[in-house]
């Protein structure tokens, strides 16, 4: 929640101030202002938050872990990945289970950046 913020806090900052200017002076309302100021110009950060966000889920580990140790049902692939190389000590299963999890974030990410492509804004 944080870094995601951080990041929409420094993308609407970096929007020049005369872009709100203009769309005051066209008539714009605050609704208005958003939707053909704000939100274009940060495309580029809202992309980048659901990629970071979707790999983050799918590779959660430290708090199912701290909070349950994996049991009652929360065990997350990771858990799984960890389990298999450390308690039943198969190292290779766990090393392919890993490269695994790569290839399914490559892949949701690979389908993110060709279903929402990225568009260069200009700012001025």
């Amino acid at each position: 929640m944080g870094l995601n913020l951080v990041l929409f806090i420094g993308a609407i900052q970096s929007i020049p101030p005369q872009l709100y200017e203009a769309a005051s002076l066209d008539g714009a309302s605050r609704w208005q202002q958003f939707r053909f100021v704000i939100a274009p110009s940060i495309k580029p950060i809202i992309s980048l938050s659901a990629i970071l966000a979707i790999s983050g889920a799918l590779s959660v580990f430290e708090i199912p872990f701290i909070m349950t140790g994996g049991s009652n049902n929360s065990e997350t692939f990771v858990i799984q990945t960890i389990k298999l190389a450390f308690n039943f000590n198969k190292v290779g299963l766990a090393s392919a289970a890993a490269v695994v999890l790569l290839a399914i974030v490559l892949l949701v990410t690979w389908l993110q950046r060709l279903l929402v492509p990225d568009e260069r804004v200009e700012q001025s």
